[in-house]
C-alpha cells in the first residue's frame, strides 16, 4: 500500500520563484541552491519503489527520493489529534502531550526513517489536524476548542463563560506552540542537512468552492488571515523552509479561479519568507495534489501555473496511470523548465543567482523556445532538452525577468556596474572585493551604504 504519494517541485515550476515585490530593495538575497549549479529543482518524494511500472525519475532530471521526508501525524512522535470517529490519539489535545515523551520518541521515529545523516533534502512535517491558533480551529476542526473548554470546565467549574473561553484559547496555544517549536528543534539537530518546515503553513484559506468560479472572485488573501500569519513569526523563525499546501479545482476553460487561489497562496507564502528570513528569504516549496479535488484527472500542463506535488494514492494499479502521466506530461515539462531556469540564472545571472519576474502579476513564464529546442529520447524511457539559445530569447528573458542573487556572494566589480552597485544596499550578504577598480566617488557612496569589507 502506498500511503501517501507526493511530488514536490520547487517554487520557481509554479512561478519561478517570483518575487513578491517588484522593487528588489524590499526583497533579501535567495538562499543558496540546495544543490550546487542547479536553481531549480523537481524532486521526487514518491514511495514507489515495489510498484510495477514505475517511472524512473532520473531520466527526466529529478532527484532520488531521498531527498525528501516527509511526516505525518502518526508516523513521528506522539503527535495528539482526534481521529474522524472523535477518538483521541495520544490524548487527543496539545495540553495533554508529555514533551519528553514525544521527544524521545520523535528521535526514535527519526533514527529508523532516517538512519543516517544523508545529503541535503527537505524535511517536511505534514500536521493537519488542528493549527497552533485557536481562532483558526474552524469547522471538523473545531472539536479541539469544544474538548478544550470541556478539560478547563472539570478543573475550574465556577468560572464564568468568558473566563473559560479566555484561558482555554490560551492554555492550547501554549501547548500547541510548545509541540511544535521543540519538534522542530530536534529534528533540525538530530539531521541538520535538511530543510526542516511544517505543512500546511502559511495558508491565505481563500479557498472557496462557491465562489471560485465566479467572475468577482479575485482569490486575494484577507488582511484578517495575513495578520494571523504575521502572529505566526516565532514559526516561521525555526523553519528552514515554508510548505504551504494547495487544493486545485478543474474549472471551465478560460475561467481564472484556481490561478487566483494559487497565485495568492505563493505570494503570501512570499511575503511571509522575506519577513522571517534572517540572512536570506525562506526558500518556499508548495505541496500540491496531483489530481483536481472533484474530479480523478490530473493536473493539466497548460495551466496558466504549473504543475504537479502531491496527491494520495492506495494502491499500486492506480500509480499506473500516474506513470503515464509522469512520461508524457510531467516529466517532460519538468526537463523544460529546470533547463530554461538554469539557462536563464547563467545568461542573467553568471550563475550567482536566479531569475525572478520583474512583475510578479503578469503571467510570463520560463520556456525553453520551441523554435530553437527539442526534447529528445533519452535513455530507456526519459527525455532530454536539446538546441541552442538565441540572442534574441536572451533579450526576452531580460525585459520580463531580473537576477535574485544568492546569499553571501562575491563579486568583483568594474567603475562601470553603476546599476548593480546601486542596489547593492539591498543584499547585506553581498560583499565586493577589487575596490580599487572603483572611482573614488563611486567608493564614497558603498562606503556610506556600508557595503564594503
Amino acid at each position: 500500500l502506498l500511503k501517501h504519494t507526493l511530488i514536490l517541485l520547487s517554487l520557481s515550476l509554479l512561478f519561478l520563484l517570483l518575487c513578491l515585490f517588484t522593487c528588489p530593495c524590499v526583497c533579501g538575497p535567495a538562499r543558496a541552491p540546495l544543490l550546487a549549479g542547479q536553481p531549480f529543482l523537481v524532486l521526487w518524494g514518491v514511495p514507489d519503489k515495489d510498484c510495477l511500472g514505475r517511472p524512473d525519475p532520473a531520466a527526466f532530471g529529478m532527484e532520488w527520493e531521498g531527498r525528501v521526508a516527509i511526516f505525518y501525524e502518526d508516523t513521528l512522535g506522539l503527535y495528539p489529534y482526534f481521529t474522524a470517529q472523535d477518538r483521541p490519539v495520544n490524548g487527543g489535545l496539545p495540553q495533554h502531550t508529555s514533551l519528553d515523551l514525544h521527544l524521545q520518541r520523535v528521535e526514535g521515529d527519526l533514527t529508523a526513517s532516517l538512519p543516517q545523516a544523508g545529503a541535503p533534502g527537505l524535511g517536511v512535517l505534514r500536521w493537519q489536524e488542528w493549527t497552533p491558533q485557536w481562532n483558526r480551529n474552524r469547522e471538523i476542526k473545531t472539536k479541539y476548542l469544544v474538548e478544550s473548554r470541556a478539560l478547563l470546565r472539570r478543573f475550574f467549574p465556577d468560572w464564568s463563560t468568558e473566563e473559560v473561553e479566555k484561558w482555554s484559547q490560551v492554555d492550547f496555544e501554549a501547548a500547541a506552540q510548545s509541540i511544535m517549536m521543540e519538534t522542530l528543534q530536534e529534528v533540525k539537530r538530530f539531521r541538520p542537512q535538511r530543510l526542516w518546515g511544517m505543512a500546511p503553513f502559511p495558508n491565505c484559506y481563500n479557498f472557496d468552492s462557491t465562489q471560485i468560479a465566479l467572475a468577482n472572485y479575485t482569490g486575494r488573501c484577507p488582511a484578517a488571515e495575513m495578520a494571523l500569519n504575521d502572529e505566526l513569526m516565532w514559526l516561521w523563525k525555526r523553519s528552514g523552509a515554508l510548505y504551504p499546501a494547495l487544493s486545485l479545482e478543474k474549472l471551465p476553460e478560460g475561467t481564472k479561479g484556481t490561478w487566483l487561489y494559487a497565485t495568492n497562496q505563493i505570494r503570501e507564502a512570499l511575503r511571509v519568507a522575506a519577513l522571517a528570513g534572517t540572512t536570506f528569504d525562506l526558500p518556499v516549496f508548495p505541496l500540491i495534489k496531483i489530481v483536481y479535488i472533484t474530479s480523478n484527472s490530473f493536473l493539466s500542463e497548460v495551466m496558466n501555473f504549473s504543475l504537479v506535488i502531491t496527491d494520495s494514492c492506495k494502491r499500486c494499479y492506480l500509480h499506473l496511470h500516474f506513470g503515464s502521466y509522469v512520461r508524457q506530461v510531467l516529466g517532460p515539462y519538468a526537463v523544460n523548465v529546470t533547463t530554461a531556469a538554469r539557462l536563464c540564472g547563467v545568461s542573467l545571472c553568471q550563475g550567482r543567482g536566479r531569475c525572478v519576474r520583474k512583475k510578479p502579476e503578469d503571467p510570463t513564464y520560463l520556456h525553453l523556445p520551441s523554435a530553437h529546442f527539442m526534447l529528445l529520447p533519452h535513455g530507456a524511457e526519459g527525455v532530454r532538452a536539446t538546441g541552442e539559445l538565441p540572442t534574441a530569447y536572451i533579450d526576452l528573458w531580460k525585459k520580463d525577468f531580473r537576477c535574485k542573487w544568492f546569499e553571501k556572494l562575491i563579486l568583483i566589480f568594474s567603475k562601470d556596474d553603476q546599476t548593480l552597485i546601486k542596489n547593492l544596499h539591498c543584499y547585506k550578504n553581498i560583499y565586493m572585493v577589487s575596490t580599487k577598480l572603483l572611482s573614488s566617488k563611486t567608493a564614497f557612496k558603498m562606503q556610506k551604504m556600508g557595503n564594503v569589507f
